[in-house]
């Protein structure tokens, strides 16, 4: 986001009202005709908008900087009227030369002075913006913001005269340069680095930025690394999880999905010493603080629909309302919150420029593709008989092997493996082998055919009278009443001895099936509980 291309228009769509432009990326990019116009239309036209084929054409090269980065499936978006972001002010070329003020500057006088300097400074067939962190910065520190923004755009312009499209003409800050133009100011009381190259490079930076911010830089030189030291890598990993606790025990669950963000708040282990009402409004007063914080931590935008504990009283809703208000307010994305329902619920939109943080760090489980869901045991086993129906009905293999995940082996052998004989006799008409593999996925088996001499031989067998050795490895940790271990891929079943296995042991095989084996400890007789 913020880079500057030199694209060419490959598809012009009416349907759309829009454009899509190759800038050289894995995808091309999205235009609007809103976006395609060098000045705003709503200001120039009465928001009345010309159709797409009217302003671009197949073939058209074009200068564009993106807005928005692409996000799943969807390419980027873009607008042909550049913005140049800088520490005081943001010149916009869009050609109407408006000065505009932070909304977050609430003292008139000083939006007044600083209006008057934006509309004496501001570069010709400019507009510029004066930010927040500009509040009583001197002639001076905006001039010379000016100046470099100008000198920025300057080189832009050489770039594409002499690139040819597609061409990436400007690739927006650093990250260094970004916190420090973006986030770093008086409220910051610390900016610790560990890297000495990247330290004297933030601290050049900052003598010509902000002077008076220099003394807060501190080189990190501890032993441990810095992301241990101050508890980073924690906080990634709960920033990461769905639930949150609020610190008097209530908590909030956070559900990202393409089209919106679910945000449910709960009152959890929290009870207050005054009523219902009282304990569901601290607890929805303390959601709002979190709720903020968890939008900028994790960089969600969009839609994001905040399901609050429903409240009764109209005045308890304004009051959770006006808390999250101004909650957000010190968020430097743009947010808009609109009305709560008696029902608790709330929709608020956060712009959104890229992928959250979720995106960034983690990828979509190939297994259940992003559902946080699998088939269960006895789904898979149905799925197995009918493959082996269907295997057997057109093969002439004599026995069938099959691997599986351990509790899939369970529900398709039977809680003490009496549904062996089932299987081979009623459902598939061949001798099957069934194996149980730790390493499979629940919904990922193996069907091998053969012969059942061919099959014993790689996948294994017990008879009755094998004395084999169980270690805690091999025991499976699935609630049952005895201990299950697996012994060569078959599930072995000791009804006299604790499913807490702590050291290895020795058991007899009593009995046993191609499938599943019967054992005791050796040296004990035979179980007589079940036959």
């Amino acid at each position: 986001m913020g880079n500057i291309y030199k694209g060419v228009v490959e598809n012009v769509v009416p349907g759309l009202d829009a454009a899509f432009v190759d800038c050289g990326m894995e995808r091309n990019v999205f235009l609007h005709v809103a976006d395609a116009l060098p000045v705003d239309p709503i200001k120039s036209r009465d928001g009345k908008l010309p159709r797409i084929s009217e302003v671009l054409h197949q073939g058209q090269e074009i200068i564009l900087q993106v807005t928005k980065g692409p996000i799943e499936s969807k390419g980027a978006r873009a607008t042909a009227r550049v913005s140049l972001p800088g520490r005081y002010v943001v010149l916009i070329r869009d050609g109407h030369g408006t000065v505009g003020i932070s909304k977050k500057l609430e003292d008139e006088e000083e939006r007044q002075r600083l209006r008057e300097l934006a509309h004496r400074l501001k570069p010709k067939g400019w507009g510029m913006i004066v930010r927040t962190r500009a509040q009583g910065a001197g002639r001076g520190e905006i001039e010379s913001d000016i100046r470099f923004l100008m000198r920025t755009w300057r080189t832009i312009e050489q770039r594409a005269r002499q690139s040819k499209a597609p061409a990436l003409l400007y690739e927006d800050l650093s990250l260094v340069f970004e916190i420090l133009r973006d986030v770093v100011d008086q409220r910051v009381r610390q900016l610790v680095v560990d890297d000495k190259p990247t330290y004297d490079r933030v601290l050049r930076l900052l003598s010509h930025m902000a002077p008076e911010l220099s003394d807060r830089l501190e080189l990190y030189q501890g032993d441990e690394p810095i992301f241990v030291k101050y508890g980073i890598e924690r906080e990634l990993d709960r920033a990461l999880r769905p639930r949150v606790w609020l610190p008097k025990g209530g908590h909030i669950t956070i559900e990202e999905t393409e089209a919106l963000t679910t945000i449910d708040v709960n009152t959890g282990k929290f009870t207050s010493t005054g009523s219902l009402a009282d304990t569901v409004l601290r607890t929805n007063l303390e959601a709002t603080e979190e709720i903020a914080r968890q939008l900028r931590l994790r960089d969600i935008g969009g839609i994001v629909v905040i399901d609050f504990i429903d409240m009764d009283k109209r005045e308890h809703r304004e009051r959770v309302m006006e808390a999250l208000r101004q909650a957000l307010a010190e968020d430097r994305m743009r947010t808009r919150v609109m009305h709560i329902t008696r029902l608790g619920l709330l929709e608020m939109t956060r712009k959104r420029t890229d992928v959250s943080l979720s995106h960034v760090l983690q990828d979509q489980c190939p297994w259940c593709q992003g559902t946080g869901r699998v088939l269960n045991a006895t789904t898979m086993a149905t799925r197995i008989i009918t493959d082996l129906r269907r295997m057997a009905r057109g093969s002439k293999a004599e026995a069938y092997a099959v691997t599986v995940e351990p509790q899939v082996a369970l529900s398709l052998i039977g809680p003490h493996g009496e549904l062996t004989d089932v299987i081979e006799r009623d459902e598939v008409g061949h001798p099957v082998l069934v194996r149980a593999d730790k390493s499979c996925h629940r919904e990922r088996y193996e069907i091998s055919p053969g012969t059942l001499q061919s099959l014993e031989r790689s996948f294994g067998f017990l008879v009755a009278g094998d004395t084999v050795d169980i270690t805690p490895a091999d025991v499976l940790a699935i609630p049952h009443e005895s201990l299950l271990a697996i012994v060569r891929g078959i599930i072995v079943e000791v009804p006299d001895a604790s499913p807490k296995l702590t050291e290895p042991m020795r058991v007899r095989v009593v009995r046993a099936s191609r499938s599943y084996a019967r054992a005791v400890v050796a040296g004990q007789k035979q179980c007589q509980t079940r036959s």
